[in-house]
């Protein structure tokens, strides 16, 4: 079994197949969204155990201080799947759980990532596991969160992301850490290198997609878009 500070990778760690990662949020409330597709590696963080198998998934790893995950589940688990990689971390950790499994998925070098999360519970904990999605070695990933029925990505300079008109047709954008500068295409209101995106600002808020094709290039900062569907303010 992987183990917590254990140095190098272990065995069952180096065989983890990662072109498409889905870490299973253990948040209270089970994934509302799902990405396409199907997942070739599982981690499911403390009570995201339950919300994985709930949903037909076979884990591959498990970590987190084990303070909501239900001990005969994880047990049967491992029984189950011998070679489930299971990672118990001190309740006195300086990193939440969701850190933790970004940390690790980011480790595996993927192809591509996927965060499920059901949203829900302390506002704290959601807060902050959203706007952790825009630290630089998470922005720069080939990440993708599904929370509740919002769709999350992050970008930082001389980046672009696809806006899918299927993710979502209202879109909200926050900068985090500072000022951002933000071109966009296909909205039915478009920012320019002229309009400056403020961290905390509400200029972001509420935009919709105009078109199939819309995009959006960021020229400096970091920035949150927030894909959800919704009705039009037309």
């Amino acid at each position: 079994m992987g183990s917590a500070g254990s140095g190098e990778p272990s065995a069952d760690v180096a065989r983890l197949d990662a072109r498409c990662v889905w870490i299973i949020d253990g948040g209270p409330n089970a994934p509302r969204r799902l990405p396409p597709g199907e997942p070739t590696c599982v981690i499911a963080v403390d009570r995201g155990l339950a919300h994985a198998l709930r949903l037909g998934l076979r884990p591959h790893v498990v970590l987190g201080d084990f303070d909501s995950v239900d001990p005969g589940m994880l047990n049967r688990a491992r029984e189950e799947w011998p070679d489930l990689v299971v990672q118990r971390h001190h309740p006195d950790k300086a990193h939440s759980d969701l850190d933790l499994a970004l940390s690790f998925a980011w480790s595996l070098d993927p192809d591509g990532i996927a965060l499920l999360s059901g949203a829900g519970g302390r506002l704290d904990h959601m807060m902050i596991g959203v706007t952790m999605l825009a630290r630089p070695r998470y922005a720069a990933l080939p990440l993708t969160a599904y929370i509740g029925t919002s769709v999350v990505r992050a970008a930082t300079a001389g980046m672009t992301l696809p806006l899918p008109f299927e993710d979502g047709n209202l879109l909200s954008l926050l900068a985090v850490g500072g000022t951002a500068s933000v071109l966009t295409r296909g909205l039915r209101w478009n920012l320019t290198a002229l309009m400056p995106l403020r961290s905390a600002s509400s200029l972001g808020l509420s935009n919709e997609l105009a078109a199939t094709s819309a995009r959006l290039e960021v020229r400096a900062g970091t920035i949150l878009a927030i894909q959800t569907h919704g009705t039009t303010l037309r």
